[in-house]
């Protein structure tokens, strides 16, 4: 869970202690710390700090997953043993921009300190008990600084099963998926799901190729009888599932294609892409639910797509489309919501995966960059390493694959 910086009693150290004349301030509200001040090089100065006591001691150090902001200088996280000057303090460096940023600061971002020297030989942050956590500014350009600091939650290891759910894996972005897990050593087992009917000569290679690691199973997102099916296959596997993403989803197709205006929309079509965009999500996210442990910690991500965002509508057009996905993102951030108290470990959400080169965007590709037009597998690439930075803090947003946030 986020630290909850508004009731830790944060302490400011700013140059003046060696003569220096920095100033500087830490104002906490809810889960955001601002600091902020004025940096000086005065009289041989130029750093200004805050730090705080830990309620419980950070034991087998894994991680710290914040969300930062501010001015765009470089900053420190530091961790302490002591509050003492001359003790170590252990160090990450990070850039805080005018955006809000999620950054995940793993063991290898940090290094040992004593006074702003590199320590040789310093006990590795695994065997450290840390009691003080801070944040410093430490040279740079003289002049006002300010860096938000949103919410802090510390990594600890998943206790995970190894086992993975892709949905709509035959092709295209889901494909891409399931053969990057498929890859990695720390996948035991993949289910994918395709579409009954579809061209399926590429998955039957891979399972020719990964044998039992990969459990194939058709599935009808539109068809109840189809769904329960799903549902008992769930329910039989060894072990809950860590990561499962949704990525089936539709454009266009037989007599249907994006709306321009509102003369081309007919309820028809509207309920096609609802059942099959906003519906079917909702409905594999219930089965999967059924067949999870309460109190073990899983993600469960759906494709969304930008032009979903009401905020972000400027253009109109594509009223099934926009509104789908729109409807998909209120899904997810409501049960993520029920989640919390269901399942507290859960972590639910919805992504925009930009622009990918597959066969849903092809006919509408012209008017897109071509450096803004991303091939699968490094689509796939940056959705499985924005899930593998998710926290608790996490649950119930909308993210670009960057891991910056959209706006509803």
């Amino acid at each position: 869970m986020p630290l909850d910086t508004e009731n830790m009693n944060w302490l400011i150290t700013n140059d003046r202690v060696m003569g220096g004349r920095s100033n500087s301030r830490a104002v906490a509200s809810g889960r955001t710390l601002r600091f902020e001040g004025e940096l000086s090089l005065a009289n041989g100065g130029g750093f200004a700090s805050v730090l705080a006591d830990l309620e419980t001691p950070l034991n087998r150090f894994h991680g710290i997953r914040l969300t930062v902001a501010g001015d765009g200088r470089r900053y420190q996280l530091r961790l302490r043993e002591s509050r003492a000057s001359r003790g170590v303090a252990w160090r990450a460096e990070f850039e805080a921009s005018d955006t809000p940023q999620r950054i995940l600061l793993g063991p290898d971002a940090f290094e040992a300190v004593i006074r702003g020297e590199k320590v040789i030989g310093a006990r590795p942050l695994a065997q450290t008990a840390f009691k003080h956590l801070g944040f410093m500014l430490a040279r740079g350009a003289e002049g006002p600084f300010r860096l938000e600091v949103r919410d802090i939650e510390f990594v600890y290891p998943a206790e995970e099963n190894g086992v993975r759910l892709v949905v709509g894996a035959g092709r295209g972005i889901g494909r891409a998926l399931l053969e990057a897990q498929l890859a990695s050593p720390e996948v035991k087992r993949v289910i994918a799901t395709y579409r009954p009917g579809s061209e399926r000569s590429a998955l039957d290679k891979l399972q020719a190729q990964w044998g039992e690691r990969l459990v194939l199973h058709p599935l009808d997102l539109t068809q109840a009888d189809s769904l329960a099916a799903f549902e008992t296959l769930l329910g039989e596997q060894e072990g809950s599932i860590d990561l499962a993403i949704h990525a089936a989803g539709i454009l266009h197709g037989k007599n249907m294609k994006p709306e321009k205006s509102i003369e081309d929309c007919s309820p028809e079509t509207l309920e096609q892409i609802f059942r099959v965009n906003s519906i079917a999500p909702l409905m594999v996210a219930r089965a999967l639910l059924r067949s999870q442990s309460r109190q073990r910690r899983f993600t469960f991500a759906a494709l969304s797509a930008m032009v979903g965002s009401i905020g972000d509508n400027r253009l109109g057009g594509w009223y099934g489309y926009r509104a789908s996905k729109a409807a998909l993102n209120q899904f997810m951030r409501t049960l993520a919501n029920e989640c919390r108290h269901r399942f507290p470990n859960a972590i639910v959400l919805a992504i925009h995966p930009g622009t990918t080169d597959t066969g849903l965007s092809r006919p509408f590709q012209g008017s897109v960059p071509a450096h803004r037009l991303y091939p699968p597998e490094t689509t796939a690439s940056r959705i499985l390493q924005l899930a593998a930075g998710l926290g608790a803090a996490d649950n119930g947003h909308f993210f670009n694959w960057d891991g910056t946030q959209i706006p509803w």
